[in-house]
């Protein structure tokens, strides 16, 4: 009956479905590849065998994870998460997330995840990243806090070019919990990995405030167009 009244489809192939497929169909979840040859400390893409994101600089989380990348039905999931209310799509990507952690061993004693300005965050009506980290928590039986704050006023990193979102990015964010955060092995959820300055980041603060390790997991890997880098250089 409800399905009849309220009918819901794939936000990839547009295929009907029934309310407890969460907005994707199986089909189109196991269309979702997995990243592969990408650096092993950032998962970032090589290029002639380096690393464009961490090669270079100094680099905070012990590891980041990223699921797939920022194409086909990954970036329709991505959309409709944050632009389209699909709030449901939280519980498969929960899934896939949880599966890549299992897969790579690490463990943590708390989530989070990147913090959302609140206007923002009133304006869409939720934090996509914090959605599926608690979805995550509750399958790893361990619990979410929000450790981090973004300062009122920081801009969006979107439309900025390599250079600029490692500076815009600076002083971002703060801690909130910190003696939560002491000797505690964290692992940061976020949506889309481009430069990796956001997650590194926020794993510099919680690393300042005396996290013992920092592990990210990134749901999409967005390339860096290298003549862009190369201009901004």
């Amino acid at each position: 009956m409800v399905d009849l009244v309220f009918p819901s489809s794939c936000v990839s192939c547009g295929a009907p479905l029934a309310r407890g497929n969460y907005s994707v169909c199986g089909k189109c979840l196991s269309r979702i590849e997995p990243v592969e040859k990408g650096c092993d400390l950032c998962s970032g893409m090589l290029f002639d065998g380096k690393c464009e994101i961490c090669e270079n600089r100094k680099y905070y989380p012990s590891a980041n994870l990223v699921i797939s990348e920022y194409s086909g039905v990954m970036k329709d999931i991505l959309h409709a998460m944050k632009f389209e209310s699909k709030r449901r799509l939280c519980v498969p990507m929960g899934m896939l997330a949880f599966r890549k952690i299992s897969g790579s061993g690490i463990t943590a004693d708390i989530l989070t995840s990147v913090p959302m300005n609140r206007q923002k965050k009133r304006k869409r009506g939720y934090n996509q990243s914090e959605l599926v980290a608690k979805d995550i928590a509750a399958r790893m039986n361990i619990p979410y806090r929000e450790l981090l704050s973004e300062v009122r006023g920081a801009g969006t990193q979107r439309s900025m070019g390599y250079r600029d979102r490692f500076i815009n990015v600076l002083g971002r964010y703060h801690s909130k919990k910190s003696e939560t955060i002491k000797g505690k092995d964290i692992l940061i959820i976020d949506d889309v990995f481009t430069t990796g300055a956001t997650v590194n980041e926020c794993a510099r603060v919680l690393l300042d405030e005396g996290a013992r390790s920092v592990f990210s997991l990134t749901f999409a890997r967005a390339g860096i167009k290298r003549l862009e880098k190369n201009r901004l250089n």
